[in-house]
């Protein structure tokens, strides 16, 4: 058939039996399994189709549709929209070539602050850039100070009287800090583990994930690369 007068039915055909073998290349099993378990056995291990689970096996039911009507190739009883094929094409790249963290949220002028500096210059850079949190460099790591951290160092203090902010240091208010709101990640992570890691710690009701370090590979030691955050992700489409 011509390309240029190739049916939509016919076009989401070939770029779903691309993604069927993409898919297929990812497990090694001898026999026969249908699609929708191989979907699941591929997302125990990849977080792109994990988080893509359910849209792929959406997929794969307007694919059985199409293909197992008796009229097909000749009749397409559902010619799939634009829409849908975009969403396919889409998939098929992300899985392909899942976007990395790095060059994504690369930072080389991301500020690191020292235990010793003072907490209001770091209350004037968070203000200053509408920040929430902070890297710090503790002895042999990076972690992260927020706002949290910050106000109970304040809620603390004031307690026992002891409330000296103009003196104060990042050190002071560092240990207020919940360590479980930082995470760390590689530079070669998939965005889609970061998006699922931030979806975890709400799911599993602990303490809010604020931030995650980008390091070169995911060590807590090693010098961050770039930060994100959950509004980072915002604009980064959420599967269904």
């Amino acid at each position: 058939m011509n390309a240029k007068k190739m049916r939509a039915g016919d076009k989401f055909i070939k770029l779903f039996n691309e993604l069927e073998s993409k898919l297929r290349q990812k497990i090694k099993v001898d026999d026969y399994i249908t699609f929708h378990r191989m979907v699941e056995i591929v997302a125990e291990k990849d977080y792109v189709v994990r988080r893509n689970q359910r849209k792929l096996q959406k997929l794969a039911n307007l694919r059985n549709a199409i293909v197992h009507d008796t009229e097909y190739p000749y009749k397409i009883i559902a010619d799939p929209r634009d829409e849908t094929l975009d969403i396919l094409k889409n998939l098929l790249e992300t899985i392909t070539n899942p976007p990395k963290l790095i060059p994504k949220f690369q930072n080389s002028q991301l500020r690191i602050f020292e235990l010793n500096e003072s907490l209001i210059s770091c209350l004037k850079f968070m203000d200053e850039y509408d920040f929430s949190q902070v890297v710090v460099a503790e002895f042999d790591k990076y972690r992260i100070l927020s706002s949290e951290g910050i106000i109970g160092w304040l809620r603390s203090s004031k307690n026992v009287g002891l409330v000296d902010i103009e003196n104060a240091s990042i050190g002071d208010a560092l240990p207020f800090e919940d360590i479980e709101e930082c995470g760390y990640l590689s530079r070669n992570d998939p965005i889609e583990l970061a998006i699922e890691l931030f979806e975890k710690t709400i799911q599993k009701g602990i303490a809010r994930l604020n931030a995650i370090l980008i390091t070169h590979s995911g060590k807590p030691t090693e010098k961050p690369l770039g930060i994100i955050t959950p509004w980072d992700l915002m604009g980064i489409e959420n599967p269904a």
